[in-house]
């Protein structure tokens, strides 16, 4: 059972799949058809690995293991999948999530799907691109180029990211409903996944208020042939969502932020 140990904050919500508590206020621009959603070039390449492995890297490992004290259970389960192009799904619970993908998977390039949020902020898109970033199109138009750039990352022999929750709720302990159509990209492309839970635990010097983080990873799906591709898309999403929360619920054990369902007043 999560323990509560006076939370910072309480945060009190009525539709769990929908809400957000990202805390930004980005002017949101189009993500559509012509967007350059898998920039190429010498060049382009030439200053991606500058800034994914020169600069962000470094930056990331010391982030996560330093500052924010994550461990990674399981890790060895990325090593079966090593020749493959693969599928990260994990809970959304803290900005620091688009790191999972690149310290689990390194040194395999890593990529994240994305909401346009992310490319929107002035000046850093092309930087936030090279460092992984896929952003999700507006409207049917920008799918086909969305897809076939996750298909060429997937081609690439790297690993992609998703947060099926879709919204970040900063610190939260338990699983809240997955976007079914997260799960669609393993079962068209025919690659494997894996599950990574970030669970929240008390860090024992009492000066380190924030919690410590520690990371399970799952051991890899497989598209299930024998099942037509609506039916493999749910088994996936059970299988994943059965490993988050089982881990969640045993792992994170310290809310640091409580949120707690109100009841909608015309149900009250």
């Amino acid at each position: 059972m999560t323990k509560v140990h006076e939370p910072k904050r309480v945060i009190r919500y009525r539709d769990a799949a929908n809400e957000d508590y990202a805390g930004t206020s980005i002017n949101t621009k189009s993500v559509d058809a012509d967007f350059p959603f898998a920039p190429i070039g010498i060049l382009w390449y030439f200053f991606a690995i500058i800034a994914y492995y020169v600069i962000a890297i470094p930056l990331v490992f010391f982030y996560c293991y330093i500052v924010c004290g994550f461990r990674v259970k399981n890790r060895k389960a990325i090593r079966r999948i090593r020749k493959s192009g693969f599928f990260l799904y994990a809970n959304h619970s803290h900005f620091t999530d688009a790191f999972l993908a690149p310290i689990v998977s390194f040194p395999k390039r890593a990529y994240v799907i994305v909401g346009p949020d992310t490319v929107s902020i002035k000046g850093i898109r092309t930087f936030v691109q090279m460092l992984g970033a896929i952003p999700i199109p507006d409207g049917l138009r920008g799918m086909a180029s969305f897809l076939n750039a996750i298909r060429l990352r997937v081609e690439q022999k790297c690993c992609v990211s998703v947060f099926p929750e879709a919204h970040i709720w900063s610190y939260c302990t338990f699983l809240r409903p997955l976007k079914s159509g997260s799960f669609r990209y393993p079962i068209h492309l025919n690659v494997p996944s894996v599950a990574a839970a970030v669970t929240y635990q008390q860090r024992k010097l009492p000066f380190l208020k924030k919690p410590k983080r520690t990371v399970f990873i799952s051991d890899p799906f497989y598209p299930d042939g024998t099942l037509s591709p609506k039916e493999a898309q749910r088994k996936l999403q059970d299988e994943v969502e059965t490993f988050l929360k089982d881990k969640l619920e045993t792992y994170s054990t310290y809310k640091y932020y409580d949120y707690q369902r109100v009841e909608d007043e015309k149900n009250a």
